[in-house]
C-alpha cells in the first residue's frame, strides 16, 4: 500500500507531467499535481480490468507470506498489485499507463518502460517494415541508473528488412559512487531543497486514487489470488493490458 500510493504515484507523476516553468519545489510540484488531479477514477462496475492483486504462495525456493513469522495463517494481505491508469488531460488522453509493484518478484528493481507509438503513415506498406516492433525507451531507477533504447532500423543490404537495435548508456561511470535514496533525502534537508518532498495536496490526490481501490479489495475478506513466489506475479494481471504486445 505504501509502494502505490506513494512510490508508484510519485514516478507515475514525474513521468507524466508537463515541463516546469521554473526548476523550483512549487514549480515541479504543481505539475505532479495537475497529473495526479487528471488521473480517471476507477470504475467500480469495471474493476478487474483495471486492477489484480494477489500473494506469493510457497514454491520450490520460497515459502508462502501466510507461513512467514507474524503472519496469519489466513490473512488476505495483499503482497503485489497491478493496475491500469488513465490521465485525462490533452496529452495522455487514450494513453494507458499500467504499474506494477510486489513482494517476492524475481529480482529487485524499479524500471519506467516507455512504449513509442506506431507511427500515423506506414511509408513502406508493401514490405516487412509494416510489421515492425515497437520501439522502447527504458529508464533503470534502482538498482542501476540507466538508460536502455529498443530501436527498429533497416538491415544492410537492398532488402526491407528490420532488426532491433539497442543502446545502453549508464549514469555514472564505474569509479562514481552514488548516494543513496536516504543519504540524498537528509542532503537536500540540510540544503534546504523541498524538490523532492511531496506536499499535501499531493498526498491527497494520489490518496484519492487510490482509496477506492483498497476500499473494493477490503470488501472480499476471505479470498485472494496467488502467484507463485518468485515469478513475476499472477497470469490474471496480464488481462489488464489492452493488447497481446
Amino acid at each position: 500500500r505504501d509502494m502505490l500510493q506513494n512510490h508508484i504515484m510519485q514516478l507515475l507523476s514525474v513521468v507524466a507531467m508537463e515541463p516546469p516553468s521554473h526548476m523550483d519545489a512549487d514549480a515541479l510540484r504543481d505539475e505532479k499535481v495537475k497529473v495526479l488531479r487528471s488521473i480517471r477514477l476507477i470504475p467500480q462496475n469495471d474493476f478487474g480490468h483495471h486492477v489484480q492483486c494477489a500473494q506469493y504462495r510457497a514454491s520450490a525456493d520460497a515459502i508462502s507470506y501466510q507461513d512467514e513469522q507474524g503472519v496469519a495463517k489466513n490473512s488476505v494481505t495483499e503482497t503485489y498489485v497491478a493496475a491500469k491508469f488513465y490521465i485525462d488531460n490533452w496529452r495522455w488522453s487514450g494513453v494507458p499507463f499500467y504499474v506494477r509493484t510486489g513482494k517476492c518478484m524475481p529480482t529487485d528493481g524499479t524500471l519506467v518502460s516507455l512504449r513509442l507509438k506506431r507511427p500515423p503513415l506506414q511509408l513502406f506498406r508493401e514490405s516487412n517494415m509494416e510489421r515492425m516492433e515497437p520501439n522502447w525507451i527504458v529508464l533503470s531507477i534502482q538498482p542501476e541508473e540507466s538508460m536502455h533504447i529498443e530501436m527498429q532500423a533497416k538491415e544492410p543490404g537492398l532488402d526491407m528488412h528490420t532488426r532491433t537495435l539497442q543502446l545502453r548508456a549508464s549514469l555514472r561511470h564505474d569509479d562514481e559512487r552514488s548516494l543513496g535514496a536516504y543519504e540524498a533525502l537528509l542532503l537536500d534537508v540540510i540544503e534546504g531543497d523541498h524538490s523532492l518532498f511531496i506536499r499535501f495536496d499531493e498526498v491527497e490526490w494520489s490518496w484519492r486514487v487510490v482509496d477506492p481501490i483498497l476500499r473494493q479489495f477490503g470488501r472480499d475478506h476471505d479470498y485472494i489470488q496467488t502467484y507463485p513466489a518468485g515469478s513475476w506475479g499472477p497470469e490474471q494481471a496480464d488481462r489488464l493490458f489492452d493488447r497481446e504486445d
